[in-house]
């Protein structure tokens, strides 16, 4: 026999699939006994298995989560990613997710078709957390992942950038490096790069400009040219280099290579984000550690528990702060 569904049992008693459900989640009042007991009876003579989906139609939870990423090509996310995974499957949430490759118009389309999939909870990893989508996303169902809106509307899982790329800089500054740059792709109004760069800022009392910013369209040349420049105008100086993410680490890699500079001999290098190669590097590459999968599995857990709550809790959205540790390394 096929496995019967909850429109199988409605059609059977002759009741509204509102009902079965209201019955399978104790929702008696709603019924008359005779009515309740034909359900009882009838579930008892075919074997009929409850599913989650069915459990879910009356308590409005149908046990999944909508996730939307900005860019799924940044090894950050598949580390968030992982850790809401791990989470979900140990609190039998499934899970639904987009990418919105880095596309503010594509992350709008993506949390509306989530949320037409009448998904429990959303968690999103924005591209601009400050987008008018978000005026129609409720804290109750909802969290945020590494970058903040203005003014913190949902609760969000960040880690201190401010803090964190302070004292790291000052660890440069104390291994002797009188001249420091912050590498960066456009910094424009997003909340970790800006954060981050005034860390940096904090940590060096600069004056004036030390901050290269690269478009990610621009060719390896093309910032090997910027960087020839800034060495070359501080030959005379132990010149240290500190960049944003893993993905601005590898171009700036690159472009130095190009113009036969080598780090931790002709230059001095730092980053925030510890990816696998780093370690294996030769020389390692000293960088700041963000559990990117704690952030995800952090922000699942928040979430399900925001959905499972009986008694609604304070609604005031929140900055969750995941530690970061420094990975000593040789690279400067």
């Amino acid at each position: 026999m096929e496995k019967l569904t909850i429109s199988d049992i409605a059609a059977l008693v002759d009741v509204s699939t509102a009902t079965i459900s209201n019955y399978l989640n104790g929702n008696y009042g709603r019924m008359s006994d005779k009515t309740k007991n034909k359900i009882e009876r009838m579930i008892a003579e075919t074997n009929y298995i409850p599913s989650s989906s069915a459990r879910s139609l009356a308590t409005n939870n149908n046990r999944t989560i909508g996730v939307s990423v900005a860019d799924i090509t940044n090894p950050f996310t598949s580390a968030i990613l992982s850790g809401i995974y791990k989470a979900c499957e140990e609190l039998e949430y499934t899970v639904i997710f987009t990418n919105s490759n880095s596309n503010k118009l594509q992350e709008i389309d993506n949390i509306n078709k989530l949320k037409r999939q009448e998904v429990s909870g959303l968690i999103i990893d924005p591209v601009d957390a400050d987008s008018p989508i978000f005026k129609t996303v409720n804290n109750s169902n909802a969290m945020m992942i590494d970058r903040q809106a203005t003014t913190v509307k949902i609760d969000t899982v960040v880690t201190d950038n401010f803090n964190a790329v302070k004292n790291f800089i000052h660890l440069m500054i104390s291994a002797g490096y009188e001249d420091i740059y912050y590498v960066s792709w456009p910094i424009k109004q997003v909340s970790t790069r800006m954060q981050r760069y005034a860390g940096f800022q904090n940590a060096t009392n600069y004056k004036d400009n030390h901050c290269l910013e690269i478009d990610p369209q621009l060719t390896v040349a093309e910032v090997a040219h910027d960087l020839q420049s800034i060495m070359n105008e501080n030959s005379r100086k132990k010149i240290g280099f500190f960049t944003m993410n893993g993905k601005v680490l590898t171009t700036l890699i690159y472009a130095m290579r190009s113009i036969n500079k080598q780090y931790a001999i002709d230059y001095g290098l730092g980053s925030y984000e510890d990816l696998d190669w780093m370690g294996i590097m030769e020389p390692g590459i000293t960088c700041i550690h963000q559990d990117s999968f704690g952030m995800g599995e952090t922000a699942a857990r928040k979430l399900i528990k925001k959905l499972t709550q009986k008694k609604p809790s304070d609604d005031t959205a929140k900055l969750i702060v995941v530690p970061t540790t420094v990975s000593m390394r040789n690279s400067f």
